[in-house]
């Protein structure tokens, strides 16, 4: 008779076990389970998160109260704030959007006419390379809750650096050429005269149809503007040049849109002890 009850339960006893399970789980909504302790992010650590992170975007990680890094990122969702990427970017003058719609119609009626356009024109232009490498922007993040378009101020210094030139004509890239100092119109001269042009001579006897340089100081000199008009006249593009390139425009070229940012890449691929080291990298 007992096996047979064993087998199968009263009612009454059925009930008691779901109110025992029933309570259990009451007690457990009640009173969590241990564990580690919940930081409590009520108005006046919100407060004081919010606070931090307006002193100091740019490093506030973690307050010293010892609130979690996960409740810090809970408050500052629930506020809005985003973690911003930096972005190297320079400033557009008012005339500068007219400046670019002259030359891209240039450029859009001179494509109708020959579809190879660009491949006829030599797309130059000059980057530093330092020693200890450059900034990484993985690692810079500004905390707000609207977008602050953040400019970093810092930059690197001093002499472990070198300044090349380098050049893309079609398919070909023309260099790289170091250029010693710092760039200055006389230099930027000797060095079209005795290194870039003379470079550019083929069997075939082609030559650029065209020769593009940004409007750096150095590119303006009366001096090189002269010496530009002897072998392209009518057709380089430049500042105060018969082409008027359009200034801070650094995504119409290749260098600038991908050349320098590829180059950099597998430069900095090793460690670079020395600017010697450096020199034979980028060749």
């Amino acid at each position: 008779m007992q096996d047979t009850l064993r087998d199968h339960p009263s009612p009454m006893l059925q009930l008691a076990n779901c109110l025992l399970s029933f309570a259990k789980l009451v007690q457990c909504w009640i009173c969590p389970i241990c564990g580690r302790k919940k930081t409590v992010t009520n108005e006046e650590t919100a407060v004081a998160v919010l606070a931090s992170f307006s002193k100091s975007p740019q490093h506030s990680t973690s307050l010293e109260s010892g609130i979690s890094r996960t409740s810090l990122r809970r408050i500052l969702a629930t506020h809005k704030w985003h973690p911003y990427k930096l972005q190297l970017l320079q400033h557009l003058n008012e005339d500068d959007p007219n400046w670019r719609t002259e030359f891209a119609e240039w450029a859009k009626q001179k494509l109708e006419q020959e579809p190879q356009f660009t491949q006829k024109i030599l797309f130059s232009d000059e980057a530093n390379f330092y020693v200890n490498g450059e900034v990484s922007k993985q690692n810079h993040r500004y905390w707000s809750d609207t977008n602050p378009h953040w400019v970093d101020p810092s930059k690197t210094v001093g002499p472990t650096k070198v300044m090349v030139w380098c050049g893309i004509w079609g398919k070909t890239i023309v260099g790289p050429f170091f250029i010693n100092g710092n760039l200055k119109a006389t230099g930027y001269l000797k060095s079209l005269h005795d290194d870039v042009f003379p470079s550019l001579c083929t069997e075939a006897g082609t030559f650029p149809e065209f020769f593009q340089q940004h409007g750096a100081p150095p590119h303006y000199g009366c001096q090189v503007r002269a010496f530009l008009d002897e072998q392209f006249p009518g057709k380089w593009i430049g500042r105060r040049g018969p082409v008027e390139w359009p200034p801070r425009s650094p995504n119409l070229t290749p260098l600038d849109f991908y050349l320098w940012g590829h180059l950099k890449a597998i430069v900095y691929g090793v460690k670079i002890p020395d600017v010697q080291h450096l020199k034979l990298q980028i060749l």
